[in-house]
């Protein structure tokens, strides 16, 4: 084999590996996309449906412009603009569109929202006039939490004809220094098939090369965990010569802790942390002799206790310490022994023990890498799943639940309450002091609210100050205990530095079957009756209420 061959291949397989890793980056792009184009759409709606609530479905707003009063108007949507910072511009439109309260496109990476202006009891609306509000989509983003994308001009077709790129490039550094340490692998592979020819060594290469491919192939049907470890450990000791036992630690946090043995008690061995400057020190010098391991003193006397007892460390002649790093960090560790001879581990040992450990530590890149991947996919569905803000449901993961909830309800002849909450003084709060501070009390409220329910029920955060609950199987006895608790919980004063904020909430109820028995019906009549509470200066009313009065 050519000298320059190894060199040669290795260039030849970063650059394959490198082509590799980007067309698995773009694709996993093009999925975060689908996944996060569903739940923008969704934050969006429940955005635009709270604008909608706040400012365009009350009498003064559709008295001013059915009047065409535009000075009072402009006041009304600078307050717009105040409350909701990522809208940049508000005016009216001389014209009429076809849809019920909203509706949402976009242009030049804008988001274009239009409203229809409603009276309060939304029995009529201005017709031919309609409000544009012009929402900078990216600032929308960032407001959901969202940090994989941004909106660009050119890239991935997003949402609402929105387009967006990756917020980091699709080939990362990590991907170039797997990349480099595959190449390296690679290398080392050939140059020690070089070394196997050049010193006739064919046999222990083979039982190397036949150790590997066993370790790829029981990761690559889906084998992990400690029984990963467990085997490759076993094939390190068949291949390099004169290893009689030995044990890997794994760095879990800050501790070295054994996860594998030959020859040893691996359940009480697994009792014993080392910390990171022990172990960094122990593979300084990776061939130890009798005489350096009773010099080094790397444990206290309960440990020592442990390893003379279990880990045979008077009977140890000759050692091997290699680490596999990932970087500058140690994220594994063989030790090899035997049990005969002081000089039983030479250079060739060595050699053969540290193609061994660049292999293994390819494969400890590639399950660091699953495991991000899983972490990923974990964090999209909660994303996909939950309010960003106060870890609630979002309204989507609220209808699903919510469905099987009733379907369960009838099924056991069970009634259902729906709550629908609205809190009062919030708006002052963000207007005096802020979002961040507002985002903070409802971080808090929501926490408030969650606690006051049971595992059973079900309870979401719809958007701005709005919360929603269905509690299941429910008497008029325990409904109205629970309302009491709530308004105590949620008026209890806020406390968030050096002030004070005092809350409070009005809350519409709509009963399953009483009221209807669909779920969109029952949260229609709870909303319904919350706006009757608020307006009447109620803590709460009842959707039964409302009709029996109608």
């Amino acid at each position: 084999m050519p000298k320059s061959a190894p060199f040669l291949i290795a260039i030849l397989v970063f650059v394959v590996v490198i082509v590799i890793f980007y067309f698995d980056g773009k694709a996993r792009f093009e999925s975060h996309v689908q996944d996060l184009a569903m739940f923008f759409t969704e934050s969006v709606n429940e955005y635009a449906k709270y604008v909608s609530l706040s400012y365009f479905q009350w009498d003064e707003m559709y008295e001013l412009l059915k009047e065409n009063i535009l000075t009072e108007i402009s006041f009304w949507f600078e307050d717009l603009k105040s409350n909701f910072p990522e809208v940049e511009e508000v005016k009216v439109l001389n014209e009429s569109d076809d849809f019920d309260y909203f509706k949402i496109d976009s242009k030049s990476g804008k988001l274009h929202m239009y409203f229809k202006i409603y009276n309060d009891d939304l029995s009529d609306f201005v017709p031919d006039r309609i409000v544009l509000a012009v929402v900078d989509a990216q600032n929308l983003l960032d407001k959901f939490g969202v940090r994989q994308i941004r909106i660009s001009s050119t890239g991935k077709e997003f949402a609402y004809g929105l387009k967006c790129v990756p917020a980091q490039r699709i080939l990362r550094i990590s991907s170039i220094f797997y990349s480099i340490v595959l190449s390296l692998g690679t290398f080392l592979a050939f140059e020690a098939a070089r070394l196997r020819i050049g010193l006739s060594h064919e046999r222990k290469f083979r039982k190397l090369h036949e150790a590997l491919t066993q370790i790829s192939e029981y990761y690559l049907q889906g084998q992990g965990g400690e029984r990963l470890y467990q085997l490759i450990l076993e094939k390190a000791i068949e291949v390099v010569p004169n290893a009689q036992a030995g044990s890997v630690l794994l760095k879990k946090q800050d501790k070295h802790v054994y996860v594998a043995a030959v020859g040893y008690d691996l359940k009480e061995l697994s009792r014993i942390e080392y910390p990171e400057s022990v172990q960094e020190k122990w593979l300084e010098k990776p061939i130890k002799r009798k005489s350096d391991m009773v010099s080094f003193n790397r444990e206290d006397e309960k440990t020592l206790e442990i390893l003379k007892k279990h880990g045979r460390i008077e009977e140890i002649k000759c050692s091997l310490a290699l680490p596999v790093r990932i970087g500058k960090e140690i994220v594994l560790s063989f030790n090899l022994e035997n049990f005969e001879r002081e000089d039983a581990f030479n250079e060739e040992s060595l050699q053969i023990a540290k193609l061994f450990a660049n292999y293994v530590g390819i494969v400890f890149l590639k399950i660091r890498q699953d495991e991000q991947i899983v972490q990923q996919q974990r964090m999209m569905e909660y994303l996909y799943n939950h309010d960003p803000l106060t870890g609630l449901l979002n309204r989507r993961a609220f209808e699903e639940y919510g469905e099987k909830l009733l379907s369960l309800a009838k099924r056991e002849q069970k009634r259902v309450a729906l709550l629908f909450m609205d809190l009062v003084r919030f708006k002052e709060i963000n207007d005096e002091h802020g979002h961040e501070i507002g985002d903070a009390v409802l971080k808090i409220i929501g926490s408030k609210i969650e606690k006051m329910f049971r595992e059973s029920d079900v309870v979401a955060r719809f958007g701005g100050d709005e919360f929603v609950a269905l509690l299941y199987d429910c008497n008029g006895n325990s409904l109205t205990q629970l309302l009491d608790r709530m308004f105590q919980a949620v008026e209890e004063p806020i406390q968030l530095g050096d002030k004070t904020f005092k809350i409070g909430v009005n809350i519409g109820v709509a009963i399953y079957p009483k009221d209807t028995c669909e779920l969109d019906q029952l949260i229609r009549l709870a909303d319904i009756a919350m706006y009757h509470a608020k307006r009447k200066n109620l803590k709460y009313a009842m959707a039964s209420d409302l009709v029996t009065e109608a």
